[in-house]
């Protein structure tokens, strides 16, 4: 099973967690932006981007490089690891849901999610400052149950080498069986 600690890169997102908080209380609102593929979610869930990969088209506008210069420490690590594909903050509003599906990216790729900040009620599942691992080919979903922003850090992080099927842990935990 693969683990945040077995990747160099992922261990430096979760050193800066704290200062790239810091830095996102002077960020203008304009470096935030709507996620692409708004059929996708409901509510408010928004990036503040600062490596997007080949997903360039889907973010039209976006200043990158206003945003790296407002979060140096976020910025430092992509200069620091090349491994870091698509990268940047996302916050999901109160109420807001990511529904169920599955992302289409290299089959070398990680996930990696940073929590920043969480709602209490979410304090057991998100761990502020600890990394947890995504494959995002298998089918995940988010919901923020909680009271205030979900603020997680963002990686696509490649391990050059396939990851393997069930090598990360469920994002989301199995359903309860029906009775």
């Amino acid at each position: 099973m693969l683990r945040p600690e077995d990747i160099d890169a992922v261990v430096a997102m979760e050193a800066a967690a704290p200062a790239v908080l810091a830095e996102l209380a002077a960020l203008p609102p304009t470096a935030w932006t709507p996620m692409a593929a708004q059929s996708m979610y409901e509510g408010r869930w928004e990036a503040c981007l600062l490596s997007v990969g080949p997903w360039g088209h889907e973010f039209p506008g976006v200043d990158l490089e206003a945003n790296r210069r407002g979060l140096p420490s976020a910025t430092a690590l992509l200069t620091r690891f090349p491994q870091i594909g698509v990268f940047g903050v996302l916050r999901l509003a109160p109420g807001a849901r990511l529904l169920p599906h599955r992302d289409h990216r290299a089959d070398d790729e990680v996930r990696v999610h940073v929590p920043l900040q969480v709602p209490p009620e979410e304090a057991a599942e998100f761990t502020v400052g600890r990394a947890r691992l995504l494959d995002i080919r298998q089918l995940h979903h988010a919901q923020n149950r909680g009271s205030i922003e979900r603020i997680t850090l963002v990686a696509d992080v490649a391990l050059g080498r396939p990851l393997l099927d069930g090598e990360v842990a469920s994002w989301n935990p199995p359903a309860p069986a029906a009775d």
